[in-house]
């Protein structure tokens, strides 16, 4: 691995916490509407299915179809430019959100909202993989989304106090959005520069490859669509509590609608600590399998807490946290998706991964949401309960998955030779 891969500069800590700002941004417009559901509801006369296609499918299903695309743009457009029209999209789309007065037009500003915010997670990936130290990558995915989850601790906790006191209306929330959308755009503008620095002093040549056969090669690999899967199935039922029916579940159980949205906060605040650590560890033992395992069973366990044991408020309090802290260490399956592919299809392979959670995520909301129907009492505890055992089942396939199906890469490239060092750095 050469010297400037392992080099942190300045100007690498500013790209990368610029493109964790717009993470922020966009992960905080992609979870504020479960803080509004109610208002939401009633101002645009919408069923919860309808919701759950507003708050959910309409953003997450173009937001992972552009997944791979994203990964192609920004390679062929550079961070810059790439980063810099997403922020405006989000922009435009916060503002017509806003004004928005029925549930296509509320549709429309959302795929549009969906688009802008595709941009997010793999130009921050990018980022970390171009401008930061390769010797401490996971570290860093989990530090981004330690940022980048300040928005939903946001979105969950504070703005949820703030509607119930009628400080604040959900079209006051994407107004102000939107301002702070052309704030991180002029942020872009001055301090994000191109992506990839020079890796060595050295020229290697090789033979391109077209951007079709590294996709046919990254879709090729079996354990990219492994650790995909993984992803997904760890991460899925966070986006589902706190966009759509966590809150009311946890009122079903006996708790206060403020102290519902802070278990939600608390959950964001777990999976914000969960994220570094866990980086941080795999890093230094040089090992991802054992994490991600530890990581799937702790949510697990906590899952099940959550649903069907009689908690009171400190416990299901600590259950919360650890659900955030478990699925946090799926940020580590980032880092094996990175190290199973080459560098020719990096951004691919970043973006399929992304593509596999939200479109799962998409998915999978409005058919957890339709459950609801089938039940004679769709909103009794119990009918709660039989309904979220799909979020449970899912978690458990990714404990397994995580242990028999996941190999380990012990933190290094599968895929390419470790590169020498130059003889004078020897």
């Amino acid at each position: 691995m050469t010297d400037i891969q392992n080099k942190l500069s300045a100007r690498g800590l500013i790209v990368w916490l610029v493109c964790a700002l717009f993470y922020m941004y966009e992960f905080l417009l992609r979870t504020v509407l479960g803080t509004f559901q109610h208002d939401l509801s009633m101002d645009l006369t919408l069923s919860p299915v309808q919701f759950a296609l507003l708050s959910s499918t309409a953003y997450q299903l173009v937001y992972g179809f552009m997944q791979i695309p994203v990964g192609i743009i920004t390679d062929s457009l550079g961070l810059k430019k790439a980063l810099f029209i997403a922020v405006l999209t989000c922009t435009v789309a916060a503002v017509g959100f806003g004004f928005s007065q029925s549930f296509i037009m509320a549709v429309i500003f959302r795929v549009l909202m969906g688009f802008g915010s595709s941009f997010g997670f793999v130009c921050l990936l990018i980022a970390v993989y171009d401008w930061l130290p390769r010797k401490n990558v996971a570290l860093f995915i989990g530090l981004s989304q330690f940022i980048g989850t300040i928005g939903p601790m946001a979105a969950a906790g504070p703005l949820h106090m703030l509607s119930e006191k009628s400080i604040v209306s959900w079209r006051s929330v994407f107004f102000s959005l939107a301002v702070i959308g052309v704030f991180i755009a002029f942020l872009v503008f001055l301090l994000v520069d191109k992506n990839r620095q020079k890796q060595s002093k050295f020229t290697i040549l090789t033979r391109p490859t077209s951007m079709f056969e590294n996709l046919k090669r990254l879709l090729s690999h079996s354990q990219v669509w492994m650790i995909a899967v993984f992803c997904a199935c760890s991460y899925f039922c966070m986006e589902y509590l706190s966009e759509n029916e966590g809150v009311n579940f946890l009122v079903k159980k006996g708790f206060s609608m403020p102290f519902s949205s802070f278990m939600i906060t608390l959950a964001w605040l777990g999976f914000a600590i969960g994220c570094p650590i866990a980086g941080f560890i795999s890093d230094r033992i040089q090992r991802r399998k054992p994490v991600i395992i530890a990581s799937a069973l702790l949510s697990f366990i906590a899952l099940v807490s959550i649903f069907y044991l009689p908690l009171n408020h400190y416990l299901i309090s600590i259950a919360f946290a650890v659900l955030g802290f478990g699925i946090g260490g799926h940020s580590v399956g980032i880092a094996l998706i990175a190290e199973q592919c080459k560098k020719s299809y990096l951004a691919l392979g970043l973006g399929l991964n992304n593509a596999m959670t939200m479109t799962f995520t998409a998915l999978m909301s409005p058919f957890v949401g339709s459950l609801f129907t089938r039940y004679p009492h769709p909103t009794s505890l119990f009918t709660y309960q039989k309904v979220f055992s799909v979020m449970t089942l899912l978690v458990f396939i990714g404990l397994l998955l995580s242990i028999f199906c996941i190999k380990e890469t012990f933190g290094k490239s599968a895929r390419e030779n470790t590169s020498l060092l130059p003889t004078s750095h020897l």
